[in-house]
């Protein structure tokens, strides 16, 4: 986008020389360097042209995408649900501008302790690594956090390479192998085995927030024996925006 924009205003620049400009061109150069000057000049004028509906479309692509930006069905209930009680943090793949918008736009970002983005803490998921950012942020061992996710490679692998039980909110758009973790022997599939890895639960929706909250608990409760006692406990939530 910055390149195109630095290329339009030079085209632009360009194409609206002045006729004398032009014309001592012609002079200098003669026919045959006029007719030059002439072919470059439509050349770059038909970037100009190519660059405006590039931009253009760009435009309309970005306002179709913003208008589309919704929370899932029971997020914002189940954020107010947890916000107060348990420490909050948002772990994501994408620019920080576009995320930050998103979350400002739709009314959630107050609720979040921490928010870590792939390009600000330059690792993406499935790394363990932007997932230990975000305990770090928040103050919480691995043990003492739960993490919900739709994509099973980078949200649910990821939370249990670091050593966080995990919630998969599997809303039927991926049919995932079930991928291992080191020294782990785990079920081809979830649909041939019936079963989920152990720290891992799933639910179809965080609606009613009843159920999700029940799923964090089943998930959670795989790290028990391990938890400090008296530890404040840390839900993670990731994925509460689409």
């Amino acid at each position: 986008a910055a390149l195109a924009a630095w290329d339009l205003e030079r085209a632009r620049a360009l194409s609206e020389q002045t006729p004398a400009n032009i014309l001592v061109v012609r002079r200098r150069a003669g026919h045959a360097g006029w007719q030059q000057a002439l072919a470059a000049l439509n050349r770059i004028q038909a970037e100009v042209a190519a660059c405006r509906a590039a931009l253009t479309q760009a435009s309309v692509y970005r306002q179709q995408h913003q208008s589309n930006r919704h929370l899932v069905d029971g997020a914002r209930a189940l954020l107010e649900q947890l916000a107060g009680r348990s420490r909050l943090g948002i772990v994501t793949n994408n620019s920080t501008v576009e995320q930050m918008e998103k979350l400002r736009a739709l009314d959630i970002a107050s609720h979040f302790d921490a928010v870590v983005i792939s390009e600000d803490v330059g690792v993406t998921k499935p790394d363990p690594e932007i997932f230990a950012i975000a305990l770090q942020r928040l103050d919480a061992s691995p043990h003492q956090a739960v993490f919900i996710g739709d994509n099973w490679a980078n949200d649910i692998i990821g939370a249990r390479a670091v050593g966080m039980a995990a919630v998969w909110l599997d809303r039927g758009d991926q049919t995932p192998a079930l991928e291992r973790l080191p020294g782990q022997k785990w079920p081809g599939s979830r649909s041939s085995a019936g079963v989920l890895p152990p720290g891992v639960s799933a639910i179809e929706s965080l609606w009613p927030i009843e159920s999700a909250i029940d799923a964090i608990r089943t998930a959670f409760a795989y790290k028990t024996d391990n938890r400090t006692p008296g530890a404040e406990k840390h839900e993670q939530m990731e994925t509460l925006a689409s």
